[in-house]
């Protein structure tokens, strides 16, 4: 057990030093950005082979390939013209650099692809995101999350 603790050490310890704060604000940029754009693949690339989701009073586990088909589908059907950080989000980093969470709070504004005469409908989301190191890359690896319409 003791050489697996030290293997995953001195693997953790080959990462590049950077900043980890900007490295993490950069994928939500991303995610912001996909959303816009109705691309799935930047979201999907974030997320760890599975996706911990806490909603609705459930908890669910989901594969990588569970969750970029949702999102494939999902930003078929919507058209965004806004998704926007409603406050700053908060990052907060593990002292080993290892692990991370993040608390988001967007305001979005969206037409269904569809029903577009339905005219634009907006909401507010929040959510905290745990991150977890996956050579040197940050992955998403659980979510809990609310909507108000």
């Amino acid at each position: 057990m003791i050489p697996i603790a030290i293997a995953a050490s001195l693997a953790a310890s080959t990462c590049p030093a950077t900043d980890v704060k900007a490295e993490l604000l950069s994928l939500h940029e991303k995610t912001r950005q996909a959303h816009l754009k109705g691309d799935a693949a930047p979201i999907a690339e974030s997320i760890g082979d599975q996706l911990l989701m806490a909603d609705n009073g459930t908890l669910r586990t989901q594969s990588n390939a569970e969750v970029a088909a949702f999102f494939t589908g999902y930003l078929k059907r919507v058209r965004y013209s806004e998704w926007r950080d409603a406050s700053p989000p908060v990052v907060t980093v593990s002292p080993d650099g290892q692990m991370a969470w993040m608390a988001v709070a967007v305001e979005a504004k969206y037409t269904s692809a569809d029903k577009p005469a339905d005219g634009e409908k907006s909401f507010k989301s929040s959510w905290i995101v745990t991150y977890a190191r996956d050579n040197c890359a940050w992955r998403m690896t659980g979510i809990a999350s609310d909507v108000v319409q």
